[in-house]
């Protein structure tokens, strides 16, 4: 553990899963069944949205498909990929469902909450661990999954005092077997750091592409286009991320902000030369 953040190892346990329930079958669930059926893993896709299940149908995103959460008996590891104020009733219908021994996982943007209430009131014998892979784009849906998404891709998972070690395992075998990279954290801290490294980012893109005049998008060249892409992702998605971590968020935005402010004053006295990052900085940072 280094500062407070654990990258696990880079060799897959020995345990994996013969087959996964994947509830939710959206850009990142859609991602995740596409990449584990070209694993080897037998997938159960689930999701209540008929047109959905369609096109996962047509996508050979799964083995078998089904509107019934009871389904997620049948598999060893159950991820629910669902919107995220729907995850805790989601993945508690399934843990009823589930067998003794099978692991469940969440692939929420905010941990805390869904951590606490997700790590008591479990069926015995189900194991939860919070789970968050770092990967997305600005398209929606199972028509914009693409297991490419995945690869090189933090995994971020969140486990507590209570969490059983050999759930940790299997999910970081699993993991590593997507392409992903496993990262262990506190939940509050996740969402302390991921407030900074995406939902921050969601509110800046925002920012930009609003105070830009719509004369200046016509002359706009590719930097434009890639720092408003996270601009156009659903807009109810984020603003319950925002909702269910405002006070990590407003604090990184105070940090930005203040350098925002830096920025201005270094501007203002013909002096942004030294505020900004020499090339030597830049090259160092992963």
């Amino acid at each position: 553990m280094a500062g407070g953040v654990e990258v696990a190892g880079v060799e897959a346990p020995g345990s994996f899963p013969r087959t996964a329930a994947v509830v939710g079958l959206g850009l990142i669930g859609g991602s995740l069944a596409l990449r584990l059926r070209a694993c080897g893993v037998a997938v159960i896709g689930i999701d209540t949205d008929p047109a959905t299940l369609a096109a996962a149908r047509a996508r050979g995103a799964a083995d078998l498909f089904t509107d019934a959460v009871a389904a997620a008996g049948d598999a060893d590891l159950v991820i629910v990929a669902v919107p995220l104020e729907q995850i805790v009733p989601v993945a508690r219908a399934a843990a009823r469902a589930m067998r003794r021994g099978a692991v469940l996982t969440d692939a929420g943007s905010v941990k805390a909450r869904i951590v606490a209430a997700l790590s008591r009131d479990l069926p015995a014998g189900v194991h939860f661990v919070g789970g968050h892979p770092m990967a997305g784009s600005e398209r929606r849906g199972i028509a914009g999954a693409d297991p490419a998404l995945l690869d090189g891709r933090p995994f971020v998972l969140t486990p507590t005092a209570g969490t059983a070690p050999e759930a940790v395992d299997l999910l970081r075998g699993v993991i590593i077997r997507l392409g992903m990279r496993p990262v262990l954290l506190d939940p509050i801290q996740h969402d302390e750091l991921v407030a900074q490294v995406s939902h921050l980012p969601y509110l800046v893109s925002v920012a930009l592409d609003r105070a830009a005049a719509d004369d200046a998008r016509v002359v706009a060249g590719p930097a434009y286009a890639d720092m408003t892409r996270i601009a156009r992702s659903p807009a109810a998605l984020w603003a319950a991320v925002c909702r269910d971590n405002r006070e990590a968020i407003l604090r990184a935005l105070a940090r930005f902000e203040a350098e925002l402010a830096r920025l201005r004053r270094a501007l203002e006295g013909d002096a942004v030369h030294e505020v900004l990052p020499a090339d030597e900085e830049v090259r160092a940072r992963p």
